[in-house]
């Protein structure tokens, strides 16, 4: 045999045996789903107004503004529309949403709704085209160990991509961040998720997504991701969607019955004489459970005639059969009964429903709430911040952060000189300024202001 023939068969053999593991590498790949999916998930950032801010003074006259925030989270396009499911928390308080797709493209987004008692929201943007919509997949077909992918925008990075698996289901949340998801539960996953991943969607292999990101379990207040991850599983969102687009909100199925799945160790304490089921823990007066003679400790084991193993089985029969009366398999004190219970609607709003209609202006009415307070100028004043004796205007004493003010770089000891184009000489000159720009509608005002680098034009916005 030639030493080229040799080597041709070594070379041959060499590239059989790693075949199989380049096709494995290859399938253990996720850019496949990515490149699909990716284009359906949006960015969301937004400005915001949280807890009045003190610029200065004592107790007895301090001044307040109006603390603005920032935040960012992600969300999904569930119609070629523009509609974007996304969680309440990431728009809650925004008086101006920014929606950014995949390819750089940004719109304001009005808020069509958010929940009451739910951690979700729904945006529209008019993008002027059809765009990609995510297909919403099944999440009771979950089964813990399932691959998944988490596409949100961390820290405001936008389009990051992280794995992990299902580590578990039907996970009851009492802390967080979260409101109360409406039915219940959630999946946790150890797909990183940080701020910003909020409101994003949770892929399974199949490209669908199976829930919304909602929030972490971190080591301390504001942590970040330690393997501990929920959300909000898909079935639940897309029951809430449906309602919402059918009927303006959501309407869900109630019996004024609150219950706890049982546990191997409940059904111990009860002498085994109940396997799985939910047990009672709460029935509100005069609701349907309490009508038809539902007491706690009451341990629901069937509804119409199909064995449940948890309350979520139950709740999630009750919330979609308004008007319907269902069979419940009752055991309480040794003894079973069937129990039929008439379903209503759930009393209370659980959905508040913006109609289209623009979140009205945030506007500010006096000088302090842009956060920034003025005086006119005295000796005192002109040594301190060291104005020389022939400018004439008002001071700029103080400036809170996170404000209007300090987002305009207005800071202490400039003087005022202009309003637009009006000189200024007095802080009730100014006041009276503002005002009747406020009054008119004006967004934004023009400020001439003096510092000690010299005189530049400042833009102030008087309505967020």
């Amino acid at each position: 045999m030639s030493r080229t023939l040799a080597l041709s068969l070594v070379l041959l053999s060499i590239g059989c045996l790693a075949s199989p593991r380049a096709v494995r590498a290859e399938s253990d790949s996720y850019a496949d789903i990515v490149a699909r999916v990716l284009p359906s998930v949006v960015n969301i950032s937004i400005q915001g107004a949280g807890e009045r801010v003190k610029i200065g003074g004592d107790a007895g006259d301090a001044v307040y503004a109006t603390y603005l925030v920032e935040y960012v989270g992600a969300g999904s396009i569930t119609d070629p529309s523009g509609i974007i499911v996304t969680n309440r928390h990431v728009i809650n308080n925004a008086y101006e949403i920014t929606v950014t797709l995949q390819d750089g493209s940004a719109f304001n987004a009005k808020l069509l709704g958010k929940g009451a008692d739910n951690d979700l929201a729904m945006l529209k943007i008019d993008a002027g085209r059809p765009l990609p919509a995510v297909k919403i997949g099944d999440s009771d077909a979950l089964r813990i160990g399932d691959h998944v992918l988490a596409i949100g925008n961390p820290l405001g990075l936008g389009g990051s991509v992280s794995a992990g698996i299902v580590s578990g289901l039907h996970r009851h949340i009492s802390s967080g961040i979260a409101l109360q998801n409406t039915l219940g539960e959630f999946i946790q996953t150890d797909a990183a998720i940080n701020h910003g991943n909020s409101g994003g969607p949770l892929f399974n292999m199949k490209g669908e997504v199976i829930g919304v990101d909602n929030q972490i379990f971190s080591d301390f207040a504001g942590g970040g991701n330690v393997g501990l991850g929920f959300a909000i599983p898909s079935n639940d969102v897309k029951f809430m969607l449906q309602q919402v687009l059918q009927e303006g909100k959501p309407r869900l199925g109630w019996i004024g019955v609150r219950l706890q799945t049982v546990t191997p160790r409940m059904a111990g304490a009860l002498g085994n004489q109940v396997q799985g089921g939910a047990i009672v823990s709460e029935v509100a007066p005069n609701s349907p459970g309490s009508e038809v003679g539902l007491r706690v400790g009451d341990v629901v084991q069937s509804v119409d005639n199909e064995r449940i193993t948890d309350s979520r089985t139950v709740d999630r029969a009750v919330v979609s059969a308004i008007g319907k009366t269902i069979q419940l398999g009752v055991w309480s004190n040794g003894k079973t009964r069937n129990v039929p219970v008439a379903v209503k609607e759930f009393p209370q709003d659980v959905w508040i429903s913006y109609k289209n209609d623009k979140t009205a202006d945030l506007v500010f009415t006096k000088i302090s709430d842009a956060g920034f307070e003025v005086a006119d100028l005295t000796g005192e004043l002109r040594a301190k911040f060291h104005i020389d004796p022939g400018v004439k205007g008002v001071v700029i004493t103080a400036v809170a952060d996170n404000t209007a003010a300090s987002g305009a770089n207005i800071r202490p000891g400039y003087v005022i000189l202009k309003v637009q184009m009006d000189d200024v000489h007095s802080r009730a000159e100014l006041a009276q300024h503002l005002q009747k720009l406020a009054d008119r509608g004006q967004r934004d005002v023009l400020l001439f202001v003096r510092g000690s680098n010299g005189s530049v034009w400042l833009t102030l916005p008087m309505r967020l």
